[in-house]
């Protein structure tokens, strides 16, 4: 497991983590080391003295200078690399050492890893407030530790990185941390694998048991592991009928209820008060140990090098994707290309292809870290963060993968789509650019205002509603698009437009994504309404067909037909490629996209609404909210709108109703739609 938490005082750090309460140099010549490419720039090797730690926490390399010197300055980050408990067990309990030289390679290789990626200075080259650039070098001090706060075997190494990085031109200057932040899980993830990979090699089995590629050793069993789990249970117990959820307090706890025979200072004692307690259960780990050594010996064949082997290989791989497994995948090498190959590159490519298909579903382009975390959690045998780095520039260099849009300083690449979803989207605006003068106006551009007003009665339009009512009515385009915010009456001026349009002998059918979207779209205007995915599987074969009984029925169906596609952002690419396709193919009179591109996105792959107004579609924009009728709600709506969901929060103050399952109250609202 991992966790990251801040460093705020470097004195307090330096006094906590550099005194001699880790697994002692008698058990281990790494219990404290420097890491890092920026440590060894400054000479810092190793094992770590609190003096240097200080130093360096308060950002005083050891010639001296002074690096990020502000107000406020934070010391650094704490990440924490906790081993499964049934590793702690073996390592203490069972008396395995080499789980603690094999835990402390993963860490260290997962570090190195994590340097490369996400270790980031600020140049501001180009902005005042600067923008990240990659600098590949760290300054991090290694602390292993044995015990968890509750003395149960817990063996886990606290990584302190310090605020400082070296930047291109020689300058070191504060680290900006928020990739570590932001890439938690992944880095979790990666070190699981890391761990899971250095364990085999000691002979250990391993089984995954959380979905972020948290495991379990194969042999320890479940009683055991849960009766050196039970202390912490037991004081969170205990803080749970005090009330009490201070860390602090919750230190206290563990401190005054601790068992007066253990003692933090005696680790033999404590290591034999363990030993009895795993005896007490009927488990010495002995036998695991013994076997695990024996099996270290026999080492898996680095090469396929035969057919059968590759198939032998593909059948696991397939047996542990289970319905993600694709026998053919194009991202992944076949036939002869396989022989020679590692095994476990063959298993690193498909665990990136069925990551790259599983965010291919639901978004046109995605993170390259994304890829990283989902490949990893599929928990494929000796599959690590760098074999999937590696894949992942195959793909690129073989344009497999396609790099996003790029403004970053440093160029690297954060995001990449596939030449399919790249397809779809061109298809789109080809579709669209298409349509433009291909059709007449539904009615002359000299008369539309005054049947606009003539058809809203009572209810005057306002200047937006006109803007867009008028482009749907009077364009030669056949596909328009009304970009409208939340709450701007988008209603009534599709009412108004379907009055019209019906007025001149139009058929107006409305379309959403969801049935209850279509169902409330026709109770509000009275336009005749259904789901986006029943009408494209009524007349997409046949606009695809070109020709026929079936192409020239559906033509004279759809002839003189204006169709309205109601919160537009939220139909994918795949749908809006059909959409439009048939709007173009079976000769609609227009399509009208109306939405809110900052609102709702879609839930399948793409977000097309925007991409269409990036591209050109001719467009009314209908800003002004005439849903909230006092100063403070068009406040929060503004808020909101622009993703500002905390300050809008704030402006509401006591009016906020907070639901205490919100997760089940969403889920239902979410399933009702």
């Amino acid at each position: 497991m991992l966790s990251v938490a801040s460093v705020k005082s470097a004195s307090g750090a330096a006094n906590y983590f550099a005194k001699d309460d880790y697994y002692t140099a008698e058990h281990s010549s790494e219990a404290t080391a420097w890491g890092g490419v920026g440590a060894a720039e400054v000479g810092l090797k190793g094992e770590v003295t609190k003096e240097a730690f200080e130093k360096i926490l308060n950002g005083e390399l050891p010639d001296g200078e002074k690096v990020g010197q502000v107000q406020n300055r934070q010391s650094g980050v704490d990440l924490t690399f906790s081993m499964p408990k049934s590793a702690s067990i073996l390592a203490y309990v069972a008396g395995d050492e080499r789980v603690l030289a094999a835990h402390m390679t993963a860490v260290k290789t997962t570090m190195t890893w994590v340097e490369q990626k996400f270790a980031e200075g600020r140049t501001y080259e180009r902005t005042k407030s600067g923008e990240p650039v990659r600098t590949g070098n760290l300054v991090y001090a290694l602390f292993q530790h044995d015990t968890s706060r509750a003395l149960d075997p817990q063996g886990h190494i606290h990584v302190l990185v310090a605020n400082m990085t070296k930047m291109a031109n020689g300058a070191w200057q504060a680290l900006h941390n928020g990739q570590l932040w932001k890439n938690n899980t992944t880095i979790g993830a990666a070190y699981h694998a890391q761990f899971r990979a250095e364990l085999a090699k000691l002979g250990y089995e391993t089984s995954v048991t959380g979905k972020h590629g948290q495991f379990e050793i194969n042999g320890v069993p479940k009683a055991v592991l849960e009766a050196f789990s039970q202390r912490r249970n037991d004081i969170v117990a205990k803080a749970a009928e005090l009330g009490i959820t201070n860390p602090k307090a919750l230190d206290r706890i563990t401190t005054n209820t601790r068992d007066a025979k253990l003692n933090v200072e005696d680790r033999q004692a404590l290591r034999e008060a363990w030993q009895e307690r795993a005896a007490a259960l009927g488990f010495d780990g002995k036998t695991l140990v013994a076997a695990a050594e024996a099996k270290a010996g026999g080492r898996e064949i680095p090469a396929m090098t035969t057919m059968e082997r590759v198939r032998e290989t593909v059948a696991g791989i397939a047996g542990a994707l289970g319905e993600l497994f694709s026998p053919k995948d194009p991202m992944v090498s076949s036939g002869i290309d396989r022989i020679g190959m590692p095994a476990v590159e063959l298993r690193a490519q498909h665990a990136v292809a069925s990551a790259i298909r599983i965010h291919a579903q639901r978004e046109a382009a995605f993170s390259v870290s994304e890829i990283t975390q989902t490949a990893l959690n599929l928990g494929l045998k000796g599959v690590t963060a760098p074999q999937i780095d590696v894949r992942v520039s195959e793909l690129i260099r073989e344009e497999k993968l396609l790099p996003g849009k790029n403004d970053r300083i440093d160029g690297v690449v954060t995001h990449v789509t596939t030449p399919e979803a790249l397809a779809t989207e061109r298809g789109i605006l080809a579709q669209i650019e298409r349509g433009k003068g291909a059709v007449a106006a539904i009615v002359p551009a000299e008369k539309v205002l005054d049947r606009l007003k003539a058809a809203s009665g009572d209810k005057e339009l306002n200047t937006g509603q006109l803007a867009a009512a008028t482009l749907i009515l009077t364009s030669t385009d056949r596909i328009v698009a009304v970009q409208g915010v939340s709450g701007a009456g988008k209603s009534t001026m599709l009412s108004s437009v379907a009055r019209n349009a019906e007025q001149e002998g139009r058929k107006v059918i409305g379309l959403a994504l969801m049935k209850a979207t279509a169902d409330r779209l026709g109770a509000e205007t009275g336009i005749e309404s259904r789901t986006v995915s029943s009408f494209i599987h009524t007349y997409a074969r046949h606009a695809l067909a070109g020709q026929g009984d079936g192409y020239k029925g559906a033509r004279a169906e759809l002839a003189g037909t204006v169709l309205v596609l109601d919160e537009a952002s939220m139909v994918g690419s795949d749908q809006m490629k059909h959409l439009v396709g048939i709007a173009n193919a079976l000769g609609v009179d227009r399509l009208a996209m109306v939405g809110d591109r900052q609102q709702i996105t879609a839930v399948d792959a793409g977000k097309a609404f925007a991409i269409a107004q990036e591209g050109g579609i001719g467009m009314a924009r209908m800003d002004e909210n005439l849903r909230q009728r006092t100063e403070q709600l068009r406040t929060v709506a503004a808020l909101t709108n622009r993703g500002a969901v905390r300050e809008a929060m704030e402006v509401l103050g006591d009016k906020v109703v907070a639901n205490p399952e919100h997760v089940k109250t969403a889920a239902e609202h979410w399933l009702k739609l």
